[in-house]
């Protein structure tokens, strides 16, 4: 098995300094800024309105929805289910930052398992893309391909790195073997068949040979997958030749159910209020990008997911459904409607002169008239109307139609929140030339019936709505957070507090003391060199912690005038409490000591009269 990465401390100090929190969120969901802070829907559940907040200055996220957080590291572990060091070599991919390994070799065995993966799929990458360009035998054939009878540019293809698995596949593994990956990780790729039922790698065959092969990036744009496509010269014995396109199986990197061609590139090309263009399949999404239509994208054969749409609801709430005219097309294009509907996605759907498919029509088109067939997109409840309820339906008797939308009725039912069902019945009435009144009756009608034939252990079960969650952690209650607070926000202010403030006032029963003392402690001794990298020595919890607080409505002012005596304020409050704990001390050793014992009473209350006047004064600051 390959060995757990060994990353130097000081590289992941290095990088946790450097990585861009917000850009890295970006990746995950829509941002927005809003003063200091960046706003955007949570990258873990779906929502409605955003709850998860970054702080670029700390370097730290909070997820209120969820009650999660961390630097850059825990929000890739919590998004993609990794373990640490994969995290971390996540995060130095995305922002291009070398890591160094304990050995300071570059052997493959001080790489993760993931991150090996990762290396191989890009290696093969290029390697097919010589292939289209280079190979001796059907380079010239590949690229009159892709140019003549597909009609794209080799422009296009050097952009998307459009490659060709050749037909001898002889050099592939033992040119992977020869650069140190192990057979456990190329049979991980799922680029081989035979890895179950052949020991020696170099007997395994290609799963791509003689086909045209599109690589399928993840939202970073890094390679995890392939699409290949069936070619005259693909080879008989290719078991799979019968299948005009061919995808890499699921793997540790590629998960079907999560992943959609083209978002890395389409959420950047789009403006923050436009749609994303769903189209069928990865050509017709390349042939939409390259005419200059922002935000195309296609699911990887397979059916449309919640996890795919919930992706898509992070970045936009518009949808644009651009799939075949086909039966198959309008098929997948009604399954998909509910799930679009129960996250909250407006959809419209849009099909194009003559019945072509997008990618047949701007081979001949560019994006000019694409802003009048986007205005002839038809709604939700219209488009399903229309597809369900056949033309000229309008003109039968009222139980007839209400009859026919029956159909329809289904499909409502899994958009879930009452006010979505709402509007979509009261569209598809004003589209189907029925009152609404009547509509509305009718679903009534239609919804006691199933539940009516529903077993009674399904009723009031899995379809109910999850209880909405408790979001800890609500004012600031505390002298130790409030400070926390303050210095997440002034943090020259760490080292003057640091040595004005006696750290025994520091109440560490709770996480905001820990965290406090942590903070301070460091800066009492010299070693603060700035807030990002003091929140870098905290372990895990108390790093959450700091996330949490930093997520915290600040109740001060950024006023120049008003940061020195919210300082002193806060220091106050800490002298304060530290007094009355002290008084009652002393008045509780008072209350127990004997009225007969005058000298120990005389001796408390003179502690008292000193301790009043050695605390007259709290603790305060002239500058930062």
């Amino acid at each position: 098995m390959t060995a757990v990465a060994r990353i130097s401390r000081k590289s992941i100090d290095e990088l946790r300094q450097r990585a861009d929190i917000v850009a890295l969120a970006g990746d995950y969901t829509q941002m927005k800024q809003r003063g200091r802070d960046w706003w955007g829907l949570s990258p873990f559940k779906s929502e409605k309105s955003p709850s998860f907040k970054v702080n670029p200055e700390t370097g730290l996220w909070y997820c209120f929805s969820t009650q999660q957080g961390g630097d850059a590291f825990k929000l890739v572990m919590t998004r993609e289910g990794l373990d640490f060091p994969e995290s971390i070599e996540r995060v130095a991919t995305r922002f291009g930052f070398k890591l160094d390994y304990e050995t300071g070799g570059d052997g493959k065995n001080e790489k993760s398992f993931r991150g090996q993966l990762l290396e191989i799929h890009e290696l093969v990458t290029d390697y097919w893309r010589r292939c289209f360009l280079e190979d001796p035998v059907h380079g010239e054939w590949i690229r009159d391909y892709w140019t003549q009878k597909r009609k794209f540019s080799l422009e296009v293809a050097d952009d998307f790195g459009i490659g060709f698995a050749p037909v001898d596949d002889s050099k592939l593994i033992p040119g992977l073997l020869a650069k140190g990956y192990g057979k456990d990780a190329l049979a991980q790729t799922g680029l081989f068949f035979g890895v179950d039922r052949v020991p020696d790698p170099l007997r395994w065959r290609c799963r791509f040979r003689g086909r045209l092969v599109i690589p399928i990036r993840d939202i970073q744009g890094r390679v995890i997958a392939f699409t290949a496509r069936t070619l005259d010269i693909t080879p008989q014995d290719d078991p799979s030749r019968e299948a005009k396109y061919v995808n890499s199986p699921e793997t540790e990197l590629f998960k079907k159910s999560r992943t959609v061609f083209n978002i890395d590139r389409a959420r950047m090309t789009r403006k923050d209020a436009d749609p994303f263009v769903l189209v069928e399949g990865q050509l017709d999404a390349i042939r939409c990008h390259s005419a200059g239509i922002p935000g195309a994208i296609a699911a990887q054969g397979t059916a449309v997911t919640e996890e795919h749409m919930q992706q898509l609801r992070r970045f936009t709430q518009r949808l644009i459904v651009f799939l075949d005219s086909d039966a198959a097309g309008q098929k997948a294009a009604l399954r998909l409607l509910p799930i679009g509907l129960r996250e909250g996605l407006d959809i419209r759907f849009l099909s194009l002169p003559g019945g072509k498919d997008p990618d047949e029509y701007f081979s001949t088109h560019d994006a000019a008239g694409w802003a009048g067939l986007v205005a002839g997109a038809r709604s939700a409840m219209q488009f399903c109307v229309q597809s369900l309820v056949p033309e000229g339906s309008v003109n039968l008797p009222l139980t007839s139609r209400l009859s026919l939308l029956e159909t329809i009725f289904p499909i409502v039912e899994q958009a879930g929140a009452e006010e979505i069902v709402r509007e979509a019945l009261n569209e598809a009435a004003r589209h189907a030339g029925i009152g609404i009144r009547e509509m509305h009756m009718a679903y009534e009608r239609h919804r006691a019936q199933s539940q009516s034939q529903r077993p009674a252990a399904q009723l009031g079960g899995p379809n109910d709505p999850p209880p909405t969650p408790v979001v800890k952690g609500g004012g600031l209650t505390t002298p130790e957070e409030d400070l926390i607070l303050f210095l997440l926000r002034h943090d020259s202010y760490f080292v003057p507090i640091a040595q004005s403030l006696p750290l025994e006032w520091i109440d560490q029963s709770g996480r905001g003391g820990q965290l406090l003392m942590a903070l301070l402690n460091e800066a009492a001794h010299g070693h603060f060199a700035g807030l990002r990298e003091a929140i870098s020595t905290l372990d895990d919890e108390l790093r959450t912690e700091a996330a949490r607080l930093s997520a915290e409505t600040y109740a001060g002012r950024d006023d120049e005038k008003d940061i020195l005596p919210r300082a002193n304020t806060i220091l106050k409050s800490f002298h304060g409490r530290h007094v009355q704990t002290l008084m009652r001390s002393l008045d509780s050793r008072i209350a127990s000591t004997s009225r007969d014992d005058v000298a120990m009473l005389n001796q408390l209350q003179s502690e008292k009269i000193a301790l009043r006047k050695s605390h007259a004064t709290p603790p305060s600051l002239t500058t930062a």
